[in-house]
């Protein structure tokens, strides 16, 4: 009874915890909140406790197989969100969400070969994420706490790790509440917070093998706080090389055009 109780609560915090990030600091830092194992990693923590560490490990393994779906549907997602409608989208990425699983659990691949190609797929969706979603619906400005939370809980009962599932709750909720662009820049920041939890489930299913619960998880949260530091680390880079490559593009037509000016006044 304990379990299902703290099965059934964790995953509305985790959107509570989202949708007010995402009225104080915006859709990227929503997005990347909800993208870390704020679920998963209690959720298996209690299954560790009553079914054993062997039967826990294999669950993150299985979870591992499967984010490799996931790094399809959350691109997938921000790109339907420039064309087509929050409904037709959802129902989009809800059938290529099937198809890839089931690609993927006919593979049979192992965790670490799973836990590489969704990294790869990680990389792949934010190098082709969409520069600029079209709003596609007339923003409302609102957010729906209560359906959030109510939806969280539902599919938490269908789905032990119910981050993809609350990705794209969250999404169309989004989509429908302040736009395309806004839904777009959300599912940016879970892919990016995306990292830290697929390194988390890694680091789990090798360590849950030891038997030691606590260094397990210890090790699994310690993990994805140093992989997430690194991928703000390196965005905080990016953007400020970007910004230095403006300057001096900007710079550089400055002075094209001051050098051009006493030519065009003697001629």
């Amino acid at each position: 009874m304990l379990f299902f109780f703290f099965r059934l609560l964790l995953a509305p915090l985790a959107v509570l915890a989202g949708t007010l990030a995402q009225r104080r600091f915006g859709h990227a830092i929503s997005g990347l909140i909800v993208g870390l194992p704020l679920t998963s990693l209690p959720l298996l923590w209690l299954v560790a406790l009553q079914h054993g560490t062997a039967f826990a490990s294999s669950m993150t393994g299985a979870l591992l197989v499967g984010s490799i779906a996931e790094a399809v549907v959350l691109w997938l997602y921000a790109r339907l969100t420039m064309h087509v409608s929050p409904m037709l989208a959802l129902g989009g990425t809800l059938a290529a969400f099937a198809f890839v699983a089931g690609a993927v659990n006919y593979l049979k691949l192992s965790a670490i070969l799973a836990a590489l190609i969704t990294a790869a797929g990680f990389a792949l969706a934010l190098w082709l994420w969409p520069s600029n979603a079209g709003d596609t619906t007339s923003p409302s400005g609102r957010s729906r706490l209560w359906l959030r939370l109510v939806l969280s809980a539902v599919f938490t009962l269908v789905i032990v790790d119910a981050l993809p599932a609350m990705s794209l709750m969250m999404a169309f909720m989004t989509h429908q509440d302040h736009g395309a662009h806004a839904s777009s820049t959300f599912l940016r920041g879970v892919t990016r917070g995306s990292y830290s939890y697929l390194v988390a489930m890694l680091v789990l299913a090798e360590t849950l093998r030891s038997g030691n619960l606590l260094l397990a998880f210890a090790s699994a949260m310690g993990a994805a706080l140093v992989v997430q530091a690194g991928v703000q680390a390196f965005d905080s880079l990016s953007v400020a090389s970007r910004g230095a490559t403006l300057h001096e593009s900007e710079e550089g037509v400055e002075s094209s055009v001051s050098r051009g000016v006493p030519e065009a006044v003697c001629s």
